[in-house]
């Protein structure tokens, strides 16, 4: 489909029903129906964003988790303690009027979760993630048309949460919702996540070198996509679809409504952040021969998953996710540098010693 009609069908689609939707255009006024909603996890990157925006809709919020991460976190918010794995006790004999589900990687404990609600929850809001389609996936497939990952065991637990089956796990959780909750499941799949409280430095990186003002090594091609998501915009959309009422099935919620392209999009960010940095694109070839180890660039690094930073989102659109312009989550990411660095945080790009020093190599080179 092209790109103007696709735009075409968001902006007919979206007029009709975001103004049907609670509050879509005031994001703090209060919700007319608040819900007391069940969060599972709460504490991470993405729970404190959605919390954070249903208490400011008015929406009463428990909390289910182990109580290990930021317990302190809410403290005006129910807590319950318990585990996935079998230790949900603390969720029996209770009712919600709907439940998003933060914390759901294995395919064994979403269904212990899911079973366990039936009947005491509305709406089941599974947060999964694109990762959840297969390799085959392409610009044309939608939500209905793309293939899901799989694995060779489903009931293989034996790597980490965010391994190599990262990916067809989720695609099994969100299956595991459908089964059990039908046209009340909701399978959100979000792709690149960022804002305030990212723990990866996939754009985080390109922040602290403008704001350091030196010369920028970007590897790769400059016309590369890539989706980024601000979380407080995914997670607003995901509290309104829950006060609508009406959602039902997958969401790919990716952002914005077109995807950036990587030269564009670096040097609108220098400008929204007044840096002094210029960027110096540098052929992946050349890199490789270089350095001896090669650290996780994103999001696009190498050629890129061009597929999967290039995935249709007019339904979520249609629903109501709408997106800030990434110069203000920009700005919001630099004011928390420091309160968001941390041991568990995910490493990107070249350390600055490294970086300039391959920066020199390479203008020496090319002369």
């Amino acid at each position: 489909m092209h790109t103007s009609r696709r735009r075409f069908i968001r902006s007919a689609a979206a007029l009709g029903v975001l103004a049907a939707l609670p509050g879509w255009s005031c994001a703090k006024s209060p919700s007319p129906k608040p819900l007391h909603i069940l969060v599972l996890g709460g504490t991470g990157f993405i729970g404190p964003h959605e919390i954070n925006y249903a208490l400011s809709r008015g929406h009463k919020i428990t909390m289910f988790n182990r109580g290990k991460t930021a317990p302190g976190l809410f403290p005006g918010v129910e807590t319950l303690i318990g585990d996935r794995d079998d230790q949900l006790d603390a969720l029996k004999g209770r009712d919600w009027d709907a439940v998003i589900d933060n914390s759901g990687f294995y395919p064994r404990h979403t269904r212990l979760s899911a079973e366990l609600l039936h009947g005491h929850v509305g709406k089941y809001l599974f947060v999964s993630s694109i990762s959840a389609y297969a390799e085959s996936l392409t610009v044309d497939d939608d939500e209905f048309t793309a293939a899901y990952a799989e694995m060779d065991d489903p009931n293989d637990e034996s790597d980490s949460i965010y391994g190599p089956s990262y990916g067809p796990r989720k695609a099994l959780c969100e299956q595991e919702v459908s089964k059990v909750f039908g046209d009340d499941a909701i399978n959100v799949r979000p792709g690149i996540i960022t804002g305030t409280g990212d723990p990866t430095e996939r754009l985080r990186h390109w922040l602290r070198r403008m704001v350091a003002g030196n010369e920028i090594l970007v590897p790769g091609q400059d016309d590369l996509p890539v989706q980024y998501i601000d979380a407080a915009d995914l997670c607003g959309w995901m509290v309104r679809l829950l006060e609508a009422g009406n959602g039902s099935g997958p969401y790919n919620a990716v952002g914005a409504e077109e995807p950036y392209r990587a030269r564009p999009l670096l040097e609108g960010l220098i400008d929204a952040t007044g840096s002094t940095s210029t960027l110096t694109w540098v052929d992946w070839e050349w890199i490789r021969r270089q350095a001896s180890e090669i650290p996780a660039y994103g999001p696009w690094y190498g050629e890129g998953p061009i597929p999967f930073m290039q995935v249709n989102n007019d339904r979520a659109m249609a629903t109501g996710l709408t997106f800030r312009p990434i110069g203000e989550t920009a700005k919001d990411m630099i004011a928390k540098l420091g309160e968001d660095s941390g041991p568990g945080l995910r490493p990107g790009g070249f350390d600055l010693a490294t970086e300039a020093a391959l920066l020199a190599k390479w203008h020496l080179e090319k002369g």
